[in-house]
């Protein structure tokens, strides 16, 4: 099937019912006194949130695109193939530490990919109902700034000894900046909003986690990069879902400037 500006544009608002329905679901959960939680086997958790919220998008994806098949976290396999056509990628409770620990920053990701590239992806921030869209059809710029302090997004819960050797090397380097803490895909969300300039990622992420955040940044100006290479993060990868080390820039110009440094940092921590 063709995707085209049109067809996106025709799923806008059916999208936004999807991820606001998903949230409602999910902050039902949010305000019990207790619900249902496990440990998956790769060691991350999972609570009726996450389920309920997963039902409620597979089952809308499936009513109003029958044609695109539906990658989510909470059914992925390692053994099925993705698929070669354009298909919908979804993390129906992006940061659920955050969720558990009740936290604000938990969202509702929806992504589509093609051609190994996130090509769409709307964000819904549960907490707050703020609902963050965007696709490779229409772009807008960020202001093409360098600033003088540096605003780094950084996790709430998932801070490393990595990231804080990264902080240390920017010292030496004599780098001004600032550490801006959030959870999930809003530290993408950040970025686009220009409330942050640089993401770095060095820990370990699945494709789900990025992705719409990814097509949103791309729309407002703004790349993800791998610091191995410098080349854009890409998708539908055979050998893995996991995402290798990146770095997500505001706009171009902080890209042009500080993908070099994060690049020789790589090479050091390789």
């Amino acid at each position: 099937m063709s995707i085209d500006a049109g067809f996106l544009q025709s799923l806008n608002e059916p999208l936004k019912k999807i991820v606001q329905d998903a949230a409602n679901a999910i902050m039902d959960v949010y305000r019990k006194d207790e619900f249902e939680s496990e440990i998956k086997s790769d060691g991350s958790p999972v609570t009726e949130a996450d389920n309920n919220a997963n039902k409620i998008i597979v089952g809308a994806l499936k009513e109003i695109t029958p044609n695109i098949p539906i990658v989510s976290e909470e059914t992925y396999k390692k053994e099925l193939d993705i698929p070669k056509i354009p298909y919908w990628l979804v993390d129906p409770l992006d940061g659920t530490r955050e969720f558990l620990n009740k936290s604000k920053d938990f969202t509702v990701n929806i992504a589509l990919i093609e051609n190994t590239k996130a090509i769409f992806g709307i964000i819904c921030a549960p907490i707050s109902t703020q609902i963050w869209l965007g696709s490779k059809f229409n772009i807008s710029s960020n202001e093409e700034t360098i600033p003088g302090c540096l605003r780094i997004v950084m996790s709430k819960s998932h801070q490393t000894d990595k990231d804080k050797i990264f902080l240390d090397y920017l010292n030496s380097l004599n780098v001004s900046y600032e550490i801006i803490e959030k959870g999930s895909s809003l530290k993408l969300c950040a970025l686009a909003d220009n409330k942050a300039d640089i993401y770095p990622r060095f820990g370990p992420t699945s494709e789900w986690d990025i992705a719409a955040g990814h097509a949103i940044l791309n729309a407002y100006g703004g790349s993800i990069s791998q610091m191995a290479n410098a080349e854009d993060l890409k998708y539908s990868k055979e050998e893995s879902i996991l995402n290798p080390a990146f770095a997500a820039f505001r706009n171009e110009a902080i890209k042009d400037q500080y993908m070099p440094i994060l690049s020789e940092f790589n090479k050091k921590l390789v």
